[in-house]
């Protein structure tokens, strides 16, 4: 294959992922105001300027748009950023929640969507797949707090905070009860004493 050739095939390549891309972010947009039962394929094609037909040719069904628009963003990167790990616990701690409050308010849709996905699925793909998120961010959050792999009952605590920090982030997202400052004082502060915990002994 000439030089020539190549660069058309590549161009072709790179808008079906750019419309693949498109169809994504229209799905996530509907898939935050509904939970996926209620979401019909025509209404997907429409939030994304396309026809059922190029939606089902790029994903297959709704179902594997789901799963992919799910996957793509419940995966977080496999390690931290080096200025991340670098300051004092209370500092990462800190700018970890800044971070992540400028993505979640820059991705609301995603979010909501994760949201809706988290209560409302009955599929086991799904379900598998939010898990391994869940149990990535515990990671995280042990890396942050300079812990070692944690046993059973620490992960619990960073399991039960994670759910705290889905309805404390919704409640500033969604309905507006807290500000975005009220959310990062709380879950940095409540996060450091989650790790402070000592685990239980037998008495």
């Amino acid at each position: 294959m000439t030089i020539a050739e190549a660069e058309p095939t590549r161009r072709v390549r790179l808008e079906a992922d750019d419309r693949r891309a498109q169809m994504i972010a229209a799905a996530l947009t509907v898939f935050a105001q509904k939970p996926y039962d209620a979401v019909s394929t025509a209404e997907l094609a429409t939030a994304a300027g396309t026809t059922r037909t190029n939606l089902n040719y790029h994903f297959g069904n709704k179902r594997n748009l789901y799963l992919e628009a799910i996957r793509r963003f419940a995966t977080l990167p496999p390690s931290l950023p080096a200025e991340a790990v670098t300051g004092t616990v209370e500092e990462n701690v800190d700018r970890l929640f800044a971070r992540w409050l400028d993505l979640v308010e820059r991705n609301r849709e995603t979010f909501m969507a994760l949201a809706h996905a988290r209560r409302s699925t009955n599929d086991a793909e799904v379900a598998t797949l939010l898990a391994s998120s869940l149990a990535a961010w515990e990671d995280r959050l042990l890396e942050v707090l300079r812990l070692a792999p944690a046993d059973a009952a620490t992960r619990a605590r960073m399991r039960a905070f994670q759910a705290m920090v889905g309805a404390a982030t919704e409640e500033w997202l969604d309905l507006g009860t807290l500000s975005k400052d009220q959310v990062r004082a709380m879950l940095t502060r409540s996060l450091l004493a989650v790790g402070r915990l000592d685990t239980p002994t037998a008495s």
